[in-house]
C-alpha cells in the first residue's frame, strides 16, 4: 500500500467518523432526559445553542477567515441552507421517535442508511456498485418490506431518518466548508426561525426552558455541545474519506441505538422485528464482507 492510500484507512477522517457515530449511538439516552420539552422546542434549542457554541469555536480557533469565505459565496450559502433543512428534519423526527417509544425503528433507519449512502454515492459520485453490493441492497429492501407485510405500513421513521441524513452527507461533501464554520452557518441560517418559535412558546405559556428548573435548562443548553461535536466530526469525515466507506462505519450508531431501545428503554422486539433485523443484518454482513475482501485485494496489488 502506498503512503497516499494509508490515510483513507487509518487517518483522521475515519477516526472522526468513528467518534461521531459512537456519540450518536448513545444520544437517545440524552433525549429521554429532555423529554419534558416537546420535540420542536428541543429542536429549537439544539439549533440555537449549537449556533452559539460553533460561533465561539470559530472565534477561538481563528476560523473567521474561513467563515467569511463561506458567507461570501451565494452557492455555498444555498447548499448550507439546504443541508440545514435536511439535518433539522432528521433531528426532529429522531427526537420524536425516542420520546414516543419508537427508538427501535429509529435504529433500523440508521442500519439501512449505509445502503442509502451506497446508492447516493453511485448517483452523485460515480462510485461503482458490484453484484455483491446490489444483492445486499436487495436483501435489506426485503427486510424493510417485511414490516409493511406485518404492520400494513412502511417504517416511515426509519426511511425518513436514513434518507434525510444520507442526503445531508451528500450536500456536505459538495461544500468546500471548514466543518466548524459550516455548522455555524447552518445553525445561524435557522436561528431566526428557532428564536421566533421559542418566543412564541413563551408567549403561549408552553415553554419548558426557564420554567421547570436549572437542571432542566442546563440539559437543553447541553444539546448544543452534544450536537456540535459529532456533527463537526461527521462533516470532517465526509470530506476526507470515501462516501461508501463512511456509510459502512456508521453501523456503530444503530447497534448502540438498538441495544439501548431493547435493553434500556424496554421496547418490544417482536417476531416481525426479528425477521426484518435478521435480513438487514444479513445484507449488511454481505456488504461488509465485500468491502473487507476488496480492501485486502487492493492491498495485495499495492
Amino acid at each position: 500500500m502506498s503512503s497516499q492510500e494509508k490515510p483513507a484507512l487509518i487517518g483522521p477522517g475515519p477516526l472522526a467518523g468513528l467518534g461521531a457515530f459512537t456519540i450518536w449511538g448513545a444520544f437517545g439516552l440524552y433525549f429521554k432526559q429532555v423529554g419534558f420539552a416537546e420535540p420542536f422546542e428541543i429542536l429549537a434549542h439544539r439549533i440555537l445553542w449549537s449556533a452559539v457554541l460553533t460561533l465561539i469555536l470559530v472565534l477561538a480557533l481563528g476560523r473567521r477567515k474561513k467563515l467569511l469565505e463561506l458567507i461570501s459565496s451565494t452557492r455555498t450559502i444555498g447548499l448550507l441552507f439546504l443541508s440545514s433543512i435536511l439535518v433539522a428534519g432528521n433531528w426532529v423526527i429522531y427526537i420524536w421517535a425516542i420520546n414516543s417509544g419508537n427508538a427501535l425503528e429509529a435504529s433500523l433507519g440508521y442500519y439501512i442508511m449505509p445502503l442509502v449512502m451506497l446508492l447516493l454515492g453511485r448517483v452523485f459520485f460515480a462510485e461503482k456498485l458490484n453484484r455483491v453490493q446490489l444483492v445486499s441492497v436487495a436483501i435489506c429492501t426485503i427486510g424493510v418490506l417485511n414490516l409493511l407485510v406485518f404492520y400494513g405500513h412502511l417504517p416511515w421513521i426509519a426511511l425518513s431518518l436514513s434518507t434525510l441524513f444520507a442526503f445531508y452527507g451528500v450536500i456536505r461533501k459538495f461544500v468546500p466548508a471548514d466543518p466548524i464554520a459550516g455548522l455555524f452557518v447552518e445553525c445561524a441560517l435557522l436561528s431566526p426561525v428557532t428564536l421566533g418559535y421559542i418566543f412564541w412558546l413563551e408567549s403561549q405559556g408552553d415553554a419548558a426552558f426557564g420554567h421547570i428548573g436549572i437542571a432542566q435548562d442546563a440539559l437543553l443548553i447541553g444539546l448544543g455541545i452534544l450536537t456540535t461535536i459529532p456533527l463537526v466530526l461527521f462533516a470532517f469525515a465526509a470530506r476526507n474519506m470515501k462516501f461508501s466507506a463512511l456509510g459502512l462505519m456508521q453501523y456503530i450508531n444503530p447497534t448502540l441505538q438498538f441495544l439501548i431501545a431493547v435493553l434500556v428503554f424496554g421496547e418490544a422486539f417482536t417476531t416481525a422485528h426479528m425477521v426484518t433485523y435478521g435480513l438487514v443484518w444479513f445484507g449488511l454482513g454481505i456488504y461488509s464482507w465485500d468491502n473487507l475482501r476488496t480492501a485486502r485485494q487492493n492491498r495485495a496489488k499495492s
